[in-house]
């Protein structure tokens, strides 16, 4: 038997019909979002690419790919900024680095890099630089894809250094990341590339930032792909407490943001992984960690769809940010900002088609149950509940993209929690309760039978971001959420969702 939890409201006395409910007036948020694209203006929203943090003086600068482009096909992605002090106010500084509109030009397009501050005070930048039609007779160049640095006083403007060209010994050969070691008191490099066929990550080191290219000294291959054949993109190398931590990106099938451990007592051992060795899922790519102060975060980018409100992921789209708690053993889980709890924490009743605001909701799991809510607010809605699984048939959790203030329906797309796959995932293509299409994004969770699992889940624009009990996130883009409604179900499933709250 069904039991519902619910505080009776005015608004519901009154409406003559649930779906005539109009929803509650939202609240001024000022602007606030937490998953910004690249330009903030309201008239140019461009999407955002590869993300290369870089925290300075209080400020984290978000340096990034913007996806727009030249005069011809040639010509793109030029690095952006924007920044933030508390990550719910973002401002658009602008293009760091732009691409050149020459057909000879290594830096005919831009990519990913990396961003530090010397013992001078000066900022550098090491990017890459390609040119998709370097080996054409008219152009020749060495290899589509060189090593490129440019430094700034001031993080507004940059001047490139033309003679920096470091180049590898393969077309792919890109994303550098630089960082200082303290221990052996001189800067690393490293560098996505493939060696004799295998993917790998090459190490170059130098003392000074300010060397020339061919001060850079190569340090051979650094990390060979254990896992398969796909490069990894986006290396990146992070010290903190006792760890020393490895990140890259899967340029593969599953592509997600893999990253690997090791003690700092023993930096010259093997790097090893956890059995979830991923941050998030594939709508959080490109994966960067960035420490500010005390805390760790990791940022990437949630893509927009190949097939607009469906399909799977393509290139370009929203920042995601994620804070990252350490657990005794080194293993790193993603959990909400606290500033968005923080920020977002203007407590709001949702109207329920069963009557009244509901705040749980038991089903028994003999068929298909939905308890319709109100329509999502057009700013940021962060929403909490405590998820019970009371066996492990069936799947349940949220869907979204309703049509209405109605119960037992599906919208476009659901988050489910699955207990039997251990796992939970998001299908972006629903078309009935037997038929949800393929997963857009999953990620291991395993379920004990009636434990309660805390869950905060922030949605804005079309981005939702699903924390599950300071384990796990999932990250996924679905078009047709906002200013619609959704509901909590049940697919067969016995399970519990109880303690629901609002907040904008």
């Amino acid at each position: 038997m069904k039991k519902v939890w619910a505080i009776p409201v005015l608004a519901a006395a009154i409406c003559f019909g649930a779906a005539a409910c109009a929803p509650a007036a939202g609240v001024d948020q000022g602007g606030a979002n937490v998953f910004p694209v690249s330009s903030m203006e309201d008239s140019l929203e461009v999407a955002m690419g590869d993300v290369m943090p870089f925290y300075d003086d209080g400020v984290m600068n978000i340096y990034h790919l913007r996806n727009s482009t030249g005069t011809n096909s040639l010509f793109y992605h030029p690095i952006a900024r924007l920044t933030t002090s508390d990550f719910v106010h973002y401002t658009d500084e602008g293009v760091a680095l732009d691409f050149e509109e020459e057909m000879d030009s290594v830096d005919a397009a831009l990519g990913t890099g990396s961003f530090i501050k010397d013992e001078n005070g000066l900022y550098h930048c090491f990017y890459t630089g390609h040119n998709g039609k370097a080996h054409d007779d008219d152009v020749n160049l060495k290899f589509v894809e060189v090593i490129r640095h440019a430094t700034s006083e001031d993080q507004v403007r940059w001047v490139k250094d033309e003679d920096f060209k470091l180049y590898g010994y393969e077309d792919d050969f890109r994303d550098p990341y630089v960082y200082h070691d303290s221990t052996d008191n001189c800067y690393y490099m490293l560098v996505m590339t493939r060696d004799r066929g295998n993917a790998v990550i090459k190490r170059f080191s130098s003392t000074t930032l300010s060397a020339t290219w061919e001060e850079w000294q190569d340090e051979g291959v650094y990390f060979t792909n254990p896992y398969g054949s796909y490069n990894m993109e986006c290396p990146s190398y992070i010290e903190y407490n006792d760890y020393c931590y490895l990140m890259f990106s899967e340029q593969g099938e599953n592509r997600v943001t893999h990253y690997l451990y090791k003690s700092k007592s023993d930096t010259s051992g093997e790097w090893k992984s956890f059995p979830r060795d991923t941050i998030d899922a594939s709508g959080f790519y490109a994966g960067r960690p960035e420490k500010a102060g005390d805390k760790l975060y990791a940022f990437a980018w949630c893509a927009r769809l190949s097939g607009g409100s469906t399909g799977g992921f393509d290139w370009g789209g929203n920042l995601v940010t994620h804070e990252l708690v350490q657990k005794e053993n080194g293993e790193l889980c993603a959990v909400m900002p606290q500033n968005y709890k923080d920020f977002f924490s203007h407590e709001k009743a949702y109207p329920a088609a069963d009557g009244g605001s509901a705040v749980g909701y038991e089903f028994t799991g003999e068929k298909f149950e939905a308890h319709g809510m109100g329509e999502l607010a057009a700013g940021v809605t962060r929403m909490s509940f405590t998820a019970e699984a009371g066996g492990e048939s069936g799947d349940f959790g949220l869907s979204f993209g309703l049509d209405g203030l109605y119960n037992n329906r599906l919208g476009s797309a659901v988050i489910a929690f699955e207990p039997a796959n251990n796992r939970i995932v998001c299908y972006n293509g629903v078309s009935s309760i037997l038929r949800y299409g393929a997963p857009l994004a999953e990620v291991g969770f395993t379920f004990e039978k009636d434990k309660g699992y805390k869950a905060d889940v922030i949605i804005d624009g079309e981005v939702v971001t699903l924390y599950l009990d300071g384990e796990v996130a999932l990250t996924a883009r679905i078009p047709d959420m906002k200013e619609t409604n959704f509901a909590f179900y049940s697919n067969k499933a016995a399970a519990k969702i109880k303690d629901i709250k609002f907040y904008e």
